[in-house]
């Protein structure tokens, strides 16, 4: 990979003063239920339109766009096996030294992770340099940020400032961050007051506990993953109700990184949109594209109509996990049905057969959240709405 390209464009102009003040985590495949390496964004940004497409890279590699609409890369995974991920990270003391330096923002920089990397070092590193170099700007009130890039086999971290940078390789076990970062070396940077501190770190323990009650036989499920990106932060000061979901929550997704057959089998677990109201959509890598109700953003936009409505304690949210319950369970075996026929080199009736899934469900799913909208009280209290 030549690390030495780099890309301008509009977006790297945008990126920098768009914070992803998110709640992540990645779970390595000796503690997940599949045994796949599995990356989570939960994201919480201003309330932007946000979209997902299926694009094709420069080097010929399909991969999937999730973003701000219309074109903003705020995380995906690739054909070759690579997810990325971004959030927002401490404020900090250092200023960005404007005169004579590159602007590339973190979307810009995930977008040549997914468009340029085949292995999650190589991404890892890539993301690291363009921080040391100071390459990349930061928020305009100078936050860091964290990113987690990963493939099958190996998960990073990478911290990053203004001229800072740090990787760490996660082996085992879990990691949850929110908008504190980790890694030695911040102390020289980070200015983030104790409440703040307090906060973020009792949205990664929490979300930890949500997790826990969800393992099967000791492992970490899907499932346990969506129940934690649902549970409602509360505002206020009490850290025991601290939770991904927040009042400017845009969706979460959940990947699975397959070892064996990535350009088909890698697997994003998608609700686009408030995530207490729309449907988590099982997306293999082997969709040709998504519907245009996605690209276009419309989706979203039914999700962000029901919680206006509906509010975030409606009554129907334990609806959506039985709709979803199907789908997990039906994908958990058409996927080892696909496995089958790709190792028979039945590649062309593998994709099909995945795509066909995911044409039904879709449907299903646009079916199912419309008519959910329609009978669905309105919201009593607007000031319901009130997570942190």
């Amino acid at each position: 990979m030549n690390n030495g390209k780099y890309l301008f464009c509009t977006a790297a102009v945008l990126a920098f003063a768009a914070a992803e003040a998110c709640t992540s985590w990645v779970i390595h495949k000796s503690a997940t239920k599949s045994g796949l390496m599995t990356v989570v964004k939960c994201r919480d940004q201003k309330p932007y339109r946000t979209s997902g497409d299926v694009r094709v890279s420069p080097r010929g590699w399909r991969w999937l766009r999730l973003g701000q609409h219309p074109g903003l890369t705020g995380f995906g995974m690739n054909e070759k096996g690579v997810v990325a991920t971004c959030n927002d990270g401490d404020y900090l003391t250092s200023q960005y030294p404007r005169e004579g330096r590159i602007n590339i923002g973190s979307y810009s920089i995930l977008r040549q992770v997914l468009t340029e990397c085949d292995n999650a070092c190589d991404g890892a590193v890539l993301i690291r340099d363009h921080c040391l170099a100071a390459r990349r700007p930061g928020a305009k009130d100078h936050h860091g940020a964290t990113l987690m890039v990963a493939d099958a086999d190996h998960a990073y971290i990478v911290d990053l400032g203004t001229g800072y940078g740090e990787i760490k390789e996660i082996k085992s076990g879990m990691l949850v961050i929110s908008n504190k970062m980790h890694l030695p070396g911040i102390e020289e940077f980070a200015a983030s007051n104790l409440y703040d501190f307090l906060s973020d770190r009792a949205r990664e323990t929490n979300s930890r506990k949500i997790m826990n009650q969800y393992r099967e036989n000791g492992k970490f499920t899907v499932q346990g993953s969506i129940r934690a990106g649902r549970a409602k932060c509360v505002k206020g000061g009490n850290l025991k109700e601290k939770y991904p979901f927040r009042s400017n929550s845009q969706g979460a997704t959940c990947f699975e990184i397959d070892p064996e057959f990535p350009a088909q089998l890698n697997t994003a677990y998608a609700a686009m949109g408030p995530q207490r109201h729309t449907v988590y959509l099982v997306i293999p890598m082997a969709v040709r594209q998504m519907p245009e109700k996605i690209r276009d953003a419309t989706w979203v936009d039914m999700a962000f109509a029901f919680r206006k409505k509906c509010g975030d304690e409606h009554p129907n949210v334990e609806k959506l996990y039985e709709f979803e319950a199907k789908y997990l369970t039906e994908y958990d075996a058409l996927r080892e049905e696909a496995r089958k026929l790709l190792r028979a080199g039945k590649t062309a009736e593998a994709e099909k057969m995945l795509n066909d899934f995911f044409d039904r469900q879709f449907k299903a799913a646009d079916e199912f959240l419309t008519r959910l909208i329609e009978t669905t009280p309105e919201c009593a209290d607007p000031g319901q709405n009130c997570g942190i």
